[in-house]
């Protein structure tokens, strides 16, 4: 078997962790840098009300949301894998969809009628710059779980609470500005609808696109692996690994990819129990490398 085809098989597509974890520290870097930035330029009166925007709220909702996959982007580059469970793809998913509408409304409504509060200074990277990287992060997961329409709905949970706050100290309490316009023009009980139904179908173009991805990578991973490949060498690539499982990853860490285990199977015929087997003796024989290279 050629070194081409080894490199599928067993790297995994290392390199979308690296893309993720970058993503998510410029992310994180950009959104509370803009967030100190506008508390320490802005005058105090507006920082008093700087929390009252979906944009500001959005951001540091998806900051913390990307904080919870910067662990799960430097286990994929000790694994080769992007993977993660799924309550964190349901809270990245979330941040996702509301860092993206925050850039829809900005390239669609705000930039037509206040260009400089669109992209002027830290506005730039928080309604831009920020949600781009995010989707990248999220696209470049490889995720098990594919997105469901009960996700999708479970989504609008963080704008639903943004929204009633909005509602009620705009509309009934009248502390806040009406900074969205979304009782000024029209009547909030038609405007708000409207929004909901814009952040609905966000998030189900993400959700569309995100498990294309996942069917179009299943597929392309089968795709080249060499069908003549016998029994025998298919445990051998098994087991290298499982090896590279033991020498990078911790020893209470490992984890067995049951699901591309699942998928070599069905490709070569080979059993799953003793893909199983040849992956767990590759991790032991690793772990028992990494321990003598520690020792030597």
């Amino acid at each position: 078997m050629s070194e081409k085809k080894n490199v599928h098989l067993i790297n995994l597509f290392k390199w979308r962790s690296k893309v993720t974890l970058v993503a998510c520290i410029v992310t994180l870097v950009f959104t509370s840098g803009s967030v100190i930035y506008g508390i320490v330029t802005d005058t105090p009166e507006f920082v008093k009300t700087e929390f009252e925007w979906f944009t500001v709220d959005s951001n540091l909702f998806m900051a913390l949301a990307t904080m919870m996959i910067i662990p799960f982007a430097i286990e994929g580059i000790q694994k080769k894998r992007l993977t993660y469970p799924k309550w964190a793809q349901r809270i990245h998913y979330a941040g996702v969809i509301n860092t993206t509408l925050t850039m829809v409304f900005v390239l669609f409504v705000i930039s037509w009628y206040d260009p400089l509060l669109a992209f002027g200074e830290e506005n730039f990277f928080l309604h831009i710059v920020c949600p781009l990287l995010v989707l990248i992060s999220f696209f470049m997961v490889e995720s098990v779980h594919p997105l469901t329409r009960v996700d999708n709905i479970r989504s609008l949970f963080p704008f639903a609470v943004y929204a009633a706050l909005y509602i009620i100290n705009v509309v009934f309490l009248k502390k806040w500005d009406d900074h969205y316009m979304l009782n000024t023009f029209l009547p909030f009980y038609i405007s708000l609808p409207l929004v909901t139904t814009l952040i609905y179908v966000i998030g189900w173009v993400i959700r569309i696109v995100h498990n294309r991805l996942l069917k179009y990578r299943e597929t392309k991973l089968k795709m080249v692996w060499n069908e003549d490949l016998d029994p025998i060498t298919v445990k051998i690539e098994v087991y290298s690994l499982g090896t590279h499982a033991g020498l990078y990853q911790e020893k209470d860490s490992v984890s067995v990819p049951y699901d591309i285990l699942e998928q070599v199977s069905e490709r070569f015929g080979v059993g799953l129990e003793e893909l199983s087997r040849a992956y767990n003796k590759g991790v032991i024989d690793g772990l028992r490398e990494k321990e003598k290279r520690a020792g030597s």
